[in-house]
């Protein structure tokens, strides 16, 4: 009973920062806060697969993850009407779909983390490193992105 109170205090981190990482993404610029929101998510990952953490301080690391990635969503969806203008509707639900899909294959690998080496630390390097990845990624297209805007220009990415 207590597990599940724990997971739904982080589930509810992740759903009600989304607006939160909006509006941080409003004032600073869509790829910037992703930037931070994902690096936090990385670093927060690498401390719980290497640092043997007390469980009050692995339900807070975990619960900052989860806030970051709510506010990452937040941040994501500012930037889907600037670069994807004409095609807003499609968009959000293929991001929708991506974000079920990450969902299910993280859990599935910390199962598998789990059950191939008692723990969760391979899991959590494996999340760190898809997170960087995705960084990779904004950086790989952020100039692209920042070329092609067309009439929104002026707002901030």
């Amino acid at each position: 009973v207590m597990a599940g109170y724990f997971g739904a205090l982080c589930i509810f981190a992740g759903a009600v920062l989304r607006p939160v990482g909006g509006a941080i993404a409003d004032k600073m610029g869509g790829i910037k806060s992703l930037y931070v929101f994902y690096g936090s998510i990385v670093l927060l990952s690498l401390i719980t697969a290497l640092i043997h953490l007390p469980f009050w301080a692995a339900i807070t690391v975990m619960f900052l993850i989860m806030a970051n990635l709510g506010m990452a969503n937040g941040s994501v969806f500012q930037l889907v009407p600037q670069r994807f203008g004409k095609d807003i509707g499609i968009m959000t639900g293929l991001i929708g779909a991506a974000g079920g899909l990450g969902g299910s294959a993280l859990i599935k690998t910390f199962g598998w983390s789990q059950g191939a080496f008692d723990g969760y630390a391979a899991g959590f390097l494996i999340f760190a490193g898809f997170v960087m990845l995705a960084i990779s990624g904004i950086s790989l297209v952020k100039t692209r992105w920042r070329t092609t805007w067309g009439a929104t220009a002026g707002a901030r990415i």
